[in-house]
């Protein structure tokens, strides 16, 4: 594991590992990505000048966590699982269509990719914490 020394002189992670609970909560706002993106281009749609409040905080709020998930996607490494993860939360995609597009896979082999995907996207959102 790569280890540095912030300003302070303590030991620090350069690319800290997500945990279970952070994976499981980065599978989830990937399944909301299709709602959260469809909300944000609606509110845009009808413009977003005229929104009430609550309307104004729920489109923010889905505003950054869609360009959160975008960018974390697009930070991807490996090409394959770059792909899958378009398929299957990017395009909304069910997972037996993820798994039937990818037919040159074995199941198993499609699952392991959509599970690297979300490790991948739970680092990269725990790396931009501040």
């Amino acid at each position: 594991m790569a280890m540095a020394m912030d300003w302070y002189g303590e030991q620090i992670e350069l690319f800290p590992k997500a945990t279970k609970s952070e994976l499981k909560i980065a599978k989830a706002a990937l399944s909301r990505y299709r709602r959260m993106k469809s909300v944000v281009n609606d509110f845009e749609t009808k413009g977003i000048d005229s929104l009430a409040p609550k309307q104004a905080g729920y489109y923010n709020a889905y505003k950054v966590s869609v360009g959160i998930i975008e960018r974390a996607v697009n930070l991807i490494q490996d090409v394959d699982v770059k792909r899958i993860i378009d398929v299957r939360y990017i395009k909304g995609q069910p997972h037996h269509v993820t798994v039937a597009r990818f037919e040159f896979w074995h199941p198993s082999t499609v699952d392991r990719k959509i599970n690297r995907g979300i490790e991948s996207v739970a680092n990269t959102i725990k790396l931009w914490e501040i």
